[in-house]
Formats: C-alpha cells, sequence, structure tokens
C-alpha cells in the first residue's frame, strides 16, 4: 500500500484536494509524506530479509547471522538512513526503536537455543570463527562447544548401541559395518 501510495503520489494528491469529492481530510501533509518515503526505505530492508528466509536455501544456521545483520541495519538506522547522511523522521525512529526492541527478545531466544549454537558451529561458512568474531562471550563459546560435544556423545552412544564395526572384513580401506539385531540392542548384550 505505501509503494502504491508514493508511486502514485501526484494522482493521490490531485484527487484528495478536490472539493468536489470531499476528501479533503484525507490529504496528506508534507510531514507525511516523508514519513511515507522514510516507511518505504526500511520496509524494503525487511522484505529482503522476508525473501532470504523464504528461498528453499535458507537453513536453521542463518538465521543468527541474518539477524545481526537486521540487528545492525536498526542501530545504523535509527542513528543516520543507510542510503544518506540525513536522519529519520521521528515517528521512523521510534518503531525502528521498538522493531529493535522485538528482534532482541527473538534474539535471545534463539541465543539460548541448543539447536541454533550446534547449528552454527556445524555449519561449515560459520564455526566457531562466526562466534568469536561478533563477540561472543568466551564463556557462551564455551558452553557451545561443550553442548555440541556432549550431543556428539549422545549420537555417538546411539550409534554404538546399535552398530557393530567388524574390522575383520576391511574392504578397500573401511571395515565393515551391520546393524545389531534388535533383540540384542534391548538385551543390554
Amino acid at each position: 500500500m505505501v509503494f502504491m501510495v508514493l508511486k502514485y503520489r501526484r494522482g493521490y494528491r490531485e484527487f484528495t484536494n478536490d472539493e468536489s469529492n470531499g476528501l479533503q481530510s484525507y490529504a496528506l501533509t508534507a510531514a507525511e509524506w516523508t514519513v511515507l518515503d522514510d516507511l518505504r526505505e526500511i520496509l524494503c530492508s525487511f522484505k529482503d530479509a522476508t525473501l532470504f528466509f523464504s528461498r528453499d536455501s535458507a537453513t536453521l544456521a542463518s538465521v543468527i547471522p541474518a539477524m545481526d545483520k537486521i540487528d545492525a541495519l536498526l542501530a545504523t538506522a535509527i542513528l543516520q538512513r543507510p542510503s544518506g547522511n540525513k536522519t529519520f523522521s521521528a515517528p521512523i525512529k521510534a518503531a525502528l526503536l521498538r522493531s529493535k526492541h522485538t528482534l532482541n527478545r527473538y534474539y535471545a531466544l534463539a541465543f539460548h537455543s541448543r539447536i541454533y549454537r550446534i547449528a552454527l558451529i556445524l555449519h561449515p561458512r560459520y564455526k566457531i570463527g562466526y562466534l568469536e568474531d561478533n563477540d561472543w562471550e568466551t564463556d557462551d563459546i564455551k558452553a557451545a562447544k561443550e553442548e555440541l560435544t556432549e550431543v556428539f556423545g549422545l549420537y555417538k552412544d546411539a550409534y554404538d548401541a546399535v552398530v557393530e564395526v567388524d574390522e575383520s572384513s576391511d574392504v578397500e580401506g573401511m571395515p565393515a559395518v551391520r546393524l545389531v539385531p534388535v533383540e540384542r540392542q534391548f538385551s543390554g548384550v
């Protein structure tokens, strides 16, 4: 809607300023047009983020880096427009502050979720370096590493319970692996 009103600004002004249709109360002031221009600029960034997460290539590991980029955009936009030196209007700044507050609530939930941290560490592009490069606390990085080690241990134990490795039937440098019969899995043998 904002984009359409801005695209047809001239027609909108002529239509609302025409006394014969009685819509003068809907005419926008110069300040309101400025707010709409500012809003369009901010909404384009959120549209880009929405399209990114709508693609098939978006992964769990990309959530935190994307949130970091949106957070940086909001923090910068509160002080200065991304496209120039002029600052945004007061209503847009208030909306940006509120958006940043809301994003930080979601970021905290993602940050405290084991699955996001583990996915971030296991991602070939991010790994532990992402945490270090983005100023995560040393204790948080250590906790994330410990969680990964713990989860890996759980999966290894589960794997060891259902798989036997036969070193004697080595094929091309790889030992044979076969499933443990179900009755032995549950008998503790």
